[in-house]
């Protein structure tokens, strides 16, 4: 226990009521803080200032959060107090850690906190019950610049917030009370009677929206009823706190953007607030407008009745005369087909009710020939026929039918469209497509002829390369023996000719190596099986080992798929892509070549892909590479066979080699496209069916 002496030692202990003594009479020495000689400066003076402070307020010092609070925060306590003094802010509010602790550790890290109505469920009185408090913890800065404690100035708001929660309730229930009821209900408040809710039942009544009426008061937004007494009804309502009611009464309300007598039953109750004052008015309202005029509305309907028959007849009647003038008008033939049943409700016959000029040209009938006679009669067979056999079809399902037929009796090819109008007539539109048809024709047999020219010309390209490898073979041996016979005697002209020889030789050879294997890949459908395109690779860079190693070539190739391909047309295509990367690579730059594979929904890379196939799964496979590129108007022209976009000088080839990749991909029902900036390599895009 702290002596007097001690107290006169330590002035920021002075005055605080019971906190004040309790905090100087109790022993500290056993605390973490020490006793209060010990307490540092900053500590001192945070505990004189809540001592001598009303507001509740408390402090938590040091790693244990030791705690020191004054009197006004004893009610707070609870039967914690005065056992809370001295004791860990943990240790002290447990049950309530779980929501102080973050905000502790804040504060620890030098930032304040504030909290509004927050809710804490405290054991304060034997029991958890639901408080809330409003409250700021600031960090409370040593000597030493370091964040030694924490300050909470608080206020308890429990018996606020449950008010505010009860009012709220209440006004809840009214307004749900007011929202869901059968009858137009609103609340006007304040002395312009501002309209504070509405149901849709009172928006119906007052001819307006909430858009219009919420929250305005209730003459500004229905000016239309001013002077019409109602004012003087509502303000001798708040005044005297008598209910108003009214039956039947006329009101001149917003209609359809008129101004119309409505007859309301309505009662204007006050509205009362918790302490017994009259605030504003309820309003319940009835349009029974209706009822009254139901007199009236009879005795007219049988005028509105004629009104209206007169008008459908005259409707009906430029309806006619427009459906006149599109049959007579019309370019295309148009025919009307009743069907004829038998007993059992089958269709036996048919016949035609109704044709314009143009469908009688086109059937070439007579007028009275075709209106008169039934299909049977014209033609006995006619329901066997698949036209008979479409009408049917279209007479039951009432799916529209499309038939294109060429007429002998006229020499001319028709599109006629069969729609269904009801189960016993169908409606014919006839077209006359003849120049189309004949245009058609006449195309697709230009199609077979260029077939057939181009069977003949890969025939011709496939034996004219097989034939003329022999005597390129030949030339090239009998002018190397040549050269070797007369090598001692030969000049330097006679030698350099001999090498023009020899290049152009291997140059034919190449050529016809290359349009051999063109050849070979547009001859027929190509054997399928299971290629493994990883191995594919693998062989072709085994073929080109020189060539790699040559260039000083870097390839990556990321994991290739297994596809239902050719294996030697597969070898072809990674072959002359490779080639092609190693070929065009820049002058003194290693070519770097990456391949790779992922597996797409073709219209996510190819947009342009039609319709039916665009949703279909692909390999995406690219070859990039970082040669010289070539511009993108190129991009196409480079699949075409012997175009190069480079002299031979430059870079040697016979322009055949990527024209073989796109044969290559056609036959296994792929794309293949290209994509470059010059000087800044090329990628080659492959899509192959999964």
């Amino acid at each position: 226990m702290m002596t007097d002496k001690a107290q006169q030692h330590h002035p920021f202990l002075n005055g605080g009521g019971e906190m004040g003594e309790r905090i100087r009479s109790k022993d500290w020495s056993l605390s973490p803080l020490g006793t209060p000689n010990e307490w540092p400066q900053s500590l001192r003076t945070t505990v004189s200032i809540l001592l001598n402070s009303k507001f509740p307020m408390f402090v938590w010092w040091g790693e244990d959060l030791i705690t020191i609070y004054n009197d006004a925060y004893c009610p707070i306590a609870g039967e914690k107090h005065p056992s809370l003094l001295g004791k860990s802010g943990k240790e002290g509010w447990i049950e309530i850690w779980e929501d102080l602790g973050p905000l502790v550790d804040s504060v620890f890290s030098g930032k304040s906190t504030w909290s509004e109505d927050q809710a804490l469920y405290m054991n304060r009185r034997g029991y958890v019950e639901e408080t809330y408090f409003t409250f700021s913890y600031s960090p409370i800065w040593d000597e030493s610049g370091t964040v030694a404690g924490l300050f909470c100035a608080c206020i308890e708001t429990t018996e606020k917030v449950l008010a505010t929660r009860k009012i709220q309730e209440s006004e809840r229930n009214l307004r749900a009370t007011i929202l869901q009821s059968p009858v137009a209900m609103c609340i006007l408040r304040g002395p312009s009677f501002v309209v504070e809710i509405a149901n849709d039942r009172m928006y119906e009544v007052w001819g307006k929206g909430a858009d219009q009426m919420l929250r305005r008061p209730i003459f500004d937004g229905l000016p239309e009823v001013r002077n019409q007494g109602l004012e003087e009804v509502l303000q001798d309502v708040v005044t005297s706190g008598e209910t108003f009611v009214a039956s039947e009464r006329p009101v001149q309300l917003p209609r359809k953007k008129s101004i119309e007598t409505i007859y309301i039953n309505f009662v204007y109750e006050p509205f009362r607030e918790g302490d017994g004052s009259i605030s504003g008015v309820i309003a319940v309202a009835n349009d029974v407008t209706e009822q009254v005029l139901a007199r009236k509305r009879i005795e007219e309907s049988e005028q509105e009745l004629q009104l209206r028959v007169k008008e459908r007849t005259a409707e009906l009647e430029n309806q006619k005369n427009l459906l006149d003038n599109i049959l007579t008008n019309s370019s295309n033939g148009i025919s009307v087909t009743e069907m004829i049943r038998d007993e059992k409700g089958k269709v036996v016959d048919a016949s035609t009710i109704l044709a314009n000029d143009a469908a009688v040209r086109f059937i070439g009938l007579p007028r009275d020939v075709y209106l008169t006679k039934t299909a049977t009669e014209i033609d006995p067979g006619i329901l066997s026929t698949p036209y008979g056999q479409t009408c049917l079809h279209t007479l039951a399902t009432g799916e529209p039918s499309f038939i294109q037929y060429f007429l002998e009796m006229t020499g001319r090819w028709l599109e006629l469209t069969i729609s269904r109008m009801d189960t016993d007539h169908l409606i014919h539109i006839f077209t006359d497509v003849t120049p189309i048809k004949e245009t058609q024709l006449q195309l697709e047999r230009l199609v077979e002829d260029l077939k057939r020219s181009n069977a003949n010309l890969e025939d011709f390209a496939y034996a004219a390369s097989h034939d003329l490898k022999e005597p390129i073979r030949k030339i090239h041996l009998f002018a190397d023996r040549l050269k070797h016979e007369l090598e001692e005697n030969l000049t330097e002209m006679q030698k350099h000719i001999f090498e023009r020889l020899e290049y152009a030789s291997r140059r034919m050879g190449t050529l016809v190596d290359d349009l051999l294997s063109y050849s070979q890949a547009t001859r027929g459908v190509p054997e399928m099986e299971a290629v493994d395109l990883n191995k594919k690779v693998q062989l072709v860079l085994e073929d080109l080992e020189v060539e790699v190693q040559q260039k000083d070539a870097t390839l990556s190739v990321g994991p290739l798929p297994v596809v239902e391909a050719n294996r030697r047309q597969m070898q072809q295509l990674f072959h002359n892509l490779i080639t092609n990367a190693l070929k065009y690579s820049k002058t003194g730059v290693s070519p770097e070549i990456r391949i790779t594979s992922e597996e797409v929904i073709g219209k996510e890379v190819k947009p342009d892909l039609s319709a039916e196939i665009a949703n279909k799964k692909y390999y995406f496979i690219q070859v990039k590479d970082n040669g010289i590129g070539f511009a993108q108007e190129d991009a196409e022209r480079i699949f075409n066979v012997f175009t190069r976009l480079h002299g031979n000088a430059e870079y040697r080839g016979t322009g055949v080699g990527l024209s073989i990749v796109r044969k290559v991909v056609e036959n296994h029902h792929g794309y293949v496209w290209a994509e470059s900036v010059l000087e800044q390599g090329a990628t080659f895009n492959i899509l192959l069916p999964v």
